[in-house]
This record gives structure tokens, sequence and C-alpha cells, in this order.
């Protein structure tokens, strides 16, 4: 069964002419009058139909610039026969519908398909997106969802159960990306305004002090610093299980057609289709930080640009030296160079030798591109060293280095519990791994540990304070190395 395509359904809910006012050249007018209509009519969805031509003709008055049309009383002088004019055409499109009731009684009442239009126009229009605060909140609730042992389980849940908990996380999920969606409006707006910044200093704040400190940065610290991109991941693929699982379509199959009415045929199809939307949008959620991603590293090559165009190109030293330029030219204007061999100079060069480029010369050079660095592997390796011998010093470098990793390792097996704390005194490191895995404590404060979990943690002791008096710290002998004193507590 095929689901009817989007333009059947709206060729099926509103008329041909329901978009025609944003067509239109003054689609200002219609835009402000449905506006102002909406808002005065209030929940009721009815005004007064003298009370909205008045509306309309204070609308028409605040646009005196936009030509009207024949068929909107382009040709009338009377302000009220266009604001009539105006209204008749409201509700040709079904934005407004007229309501006689009696012989003085007639209303102006608000079309059910106006309020979800001028929606989207506000959306559209919204430079502040309010809701991006809950986006946090709204993808870890999807998260701790679906890792809820058994949730997904159709051989222990009812029909019922199963779906509403799809439905329920397709809607939370759709919030998410709506919320996403906005983030990338947001930077196209600040990139919008970085391409029209005047001077440096603007450039510099728009940059470092609105961009830094903006709403969308909630949304991007949410992803890639709370640590959920990596359990959307793993949620993806118990979803992709579940689309394969046969018992799983029908439970769902059957909660949809008991809660909605529907035939087998079509529960079935919507079934699969509601699983599939569930993968897509958790899957969705990584490619619309990506494209965030971008978008920002963009943002920030602007910025540079923008700034020595306005610094180096555009700066103080060469306007002064266009302004004498100028200056030359409208005080020996309609002369000949010849003539002005014998002249004094205004002022005396502190250079040995003066050289002017005309021409192709006085283009700007080509500059010298970086020969890329070649990062393969193979080729010639050093004198006396095997595959096996290189390959052990890799791994000797890897077991090494210092990664949150093993510092989250020590920490889960030092403080099981959160709140928890122990200093340096409390524990003694035998060996060098153990020693490694302290120093990766000191260096960083969290890490996301194998089941996707982020654990976090604070370092503190007397060098934060008696940094100056080295010698009144007290030390500890860990792995045979003295390490000055430090308290660790998880958070």
């Amino acid at each position: 069964m095929l689901l009817p395509v989007l333009s059947e359904k709206l060729l099926s809910a509103v008329s041909r002419d329901f978009f025609r006012p944003l067509t239109r050249p003054s689609t200002a007018i219609y835009v402000d009058c449905a506006e102002r209509l909406e808002e005065i009519a209030g929940e009721a969805g009815r005004i007064p139909h003298a009370e909205s031509i008045a509306l309309i003709r204070e609308v028409l008055s605040s646009h005196p610039d936009i030509v009207l049309e024949m068929d909107e009383g382009a040709a009338l002088r009377d302000s009220r026969q266009k604001a009539g004019q105006i209204f008749n055409r409201l509700c040709e499109a079904n934005w407004l519908e007229d309501q006689q009731l009696g012989l003085h009684e007639r209303w102006t009442l608000i079309s059910p398909g106006l309020r979800p239009l001028l929606r989207l126009l506000r959306e559209l229009a919204e430079d502040e997106i309010a809701e991006l605060k809950t986006f946090a909140d709204t993808v870890r609730g999807v998260c701790e969802t679906l890792e809820r042992p058994g949730v997904l389980d159709a051989r222990i849940h009812e029909p019922d159960i199963i779906r509403a908990l799809i439905t329920d996380v397709n809607a939370r999920l759709e919030t998410a990306i709506v919320q996403l969606h906005g983030v990338e409006k947001l930077i196209s707006v600040f990139d919008r305004r970085q391409r029209s910044s005047d001077t440096p200093a603007e450039t510099l704040r728009l940059l470092y002090a609105e961009f830094g400190a903006g709403q969308h940065m909630v949304c991007y610290d949410a992803l890639r610093r709370n640590g959920l991109l990596p359990r959307l991941q793993a949620l993806r693929s118990r979803v992709a299980d579940c689309r394969t699982d046969p018992l799983m379509k029908e439970r769902l199959a059957e909660g949809l057609a008991a809660h909605y009415h529907w035939d087998e045929e079509e529960s079935w199809h919507r079934a699969e289709k509601a699983l599939r939307d569930l993968e897509h949008r958790i899957a969705a959620i990584r490619l619309v930080a990506d494209a965030i991603d971008a978008r920002m590293a963009s943002f920030n090559q602007l910025s540079q640009q923008r700034y020595r165009y306005q610094t180096e190109l555009r700066g103080r030293r060469p306007e002064i030296v266009k302004g004498y330029c100028d200056a030359i030219n409208e005080a020996y204007k309609h002369q000949r160079l010849a003539t002005l061999r014998d002249a004094e100079p205004d002022f005396q060069l502190r250079i040995p030798e003066v050289k002017c480029f005309f021409g192709i010369e006085s283009l700007a050079r080509t500059r010298r591109a970086k020969v890329p660095a070649d990062l393969t592997f193979g080729g010639e390796s050093p004198v006396g060293e095997t595959t096996d011998e290189a390959l052990a010093a890799l791994r000797e470098r890897q077991r090494l280095a210092l990664t949150p990793q093993r510092a989250a390792r020590l920490v889960t097996r030092l403080l099981p519990d959160v709140t928890s704390s122990i200093s340096t005194t409390d524990f003694v490191a035998n060996e060098v791994d153990d020693m490694l895995d302290l120093l990766a404590i000191a260096a960083y404060d969290n890490a996301v540990i194998a089941n996707g979990r982020r654990i976090r943690w604070a370092v503190d002791g007397p060098g934060r304070t008696d940094g100056l008096e080295p010698e009144t710290i007290p030390t500890d002998t860990q792995a045979g190395w003295l390490v000055e004193r430090f308290n660790i507590r998880r958070i």
C-alpha cells in the first residue's frame, strides 16, 4: 500500500489559492493583516467585521510604499474601500471566513489553516530559538528510555505499550532534530552578519562574544562534550535489530491497528515506517551535528578572512596613502608630469631608492603553496629495524601514552561511588602503569568508559595554594617517585 504524497494531502486540505497572497508583490500587507487579525481574535478565532476592516486600514497605512494591484484596490482612493478589497482577497485565499448572522451582525472568522501557516512564518523569521536549552534533556531522555533493559523486547510488552513507546520516542527525536536545524539557522544568521561587519572590532565581537556564547553552543556542548553521540550510535544498532524482527513489527502493527482502527495492511506499513523513521532519526542527529561542525568551521574561516581584509588590506595605512594620492591628483589636475620635474618635493623619503610598480608587476604576487607532507607508510625503514621491532616500539608508545581512558580506569577502581574521594596517602602505585594512570588523572577531568557512560573527577591539593613555596608541599612516594600530595574527588 502506497501512502499519499505530501502534495495530494496538502491540496485535499487547502485550496490552490491558499498560497496566492504569499506570491503577490504586496505579500507584507497580507502577512501583517493575518498576524494582527489572529492576535486580536485570540483563541475564539473571530472578530467583528467592522473591527477587522479598521485593522486592515491600519496595516495599509503602515505600508505606503507598496503598490497594489487592480484587484486589490489600486484604482480606489478611499482607504476603507481598499481595505474591503484586501479583505475579499483574504477570504478568497481561505485565510479568513466572512460570517453573516443577521442584518446588523457580521463576523470575521480566522480560518483553521491560517494558524499553522502563521506558525511556520514566525519560525522562519525567528532569530532566537528559545527551546535550545531543552535539547540536551530531550536527547538524554531518549537515550535513557531506549537503554532500559528489555524496553524493545516484543515478547514481554503488550502491543499498545510498544506503539506508545515508538510513537513517543519518534516525536521527541523529531523535536531534537528540529532544534538542531534551528542551530544551523542561527549560524547562518551569524554568517550573514559577519559578511556585513564594518570594523575589525565588530568582527571580533561577533566571533568571540556573541557567537561563542550563543544558544547554539548549548546543542553543540550537549552532543560533543556530554558523550551523547556514542550512546546514540549504540542505540541505532539496537533499533536496526528491531527492524529485522518480525515479532516486533507484528506487535507494533497490532498496537497501531487497535489505536487508530487501521486495517491489517495499512497498520503493517505504518509499523515498518515507524521503525524506519526511528532508526533514521537517531542517525540523523549525528549527520546534522557534522553539518553544524562544517558550518562552524566555515564561520571561523570567514571571520579570520574578514578580519585580515579589514586590518591588512583595508587598514589605516592604505587609507592614508589613498588620501595622499587623491590630494596630489586634486592639486595637479590637468598637468603633465614633465612640468613637475623641477618642483620641490613635499617631503624627503627615508629610503635610498624608489621604484614604482605598474602594470602586471603591481598585482599581488601568487603565494607559494607549501608542499604537502607525505604521511604514507612504507618506503625505506631505518637501518637495522625490522617490522616486528617497529610494531613493538609503537605498542610501547601506546602503552606509555597518557589517555583519559587509563585515568578513568584508575578512578573507577579507587572510587567506585560518586562523591567519594581519596588522597595519594591512601594508596600506593607499585608499577609504572599505575604511576602513568595517576599522572593521567592529574592531566584530565573526565572520560568515557567502555559502556559509553561518562565519569568526571576533580583534583585538588596543597600545590594550588602553596605553589610559590614548593618546600612546604608534602609529598608521597609512588612507584619510586616523589609526588606532590593531592586529593581525587569523583563528581
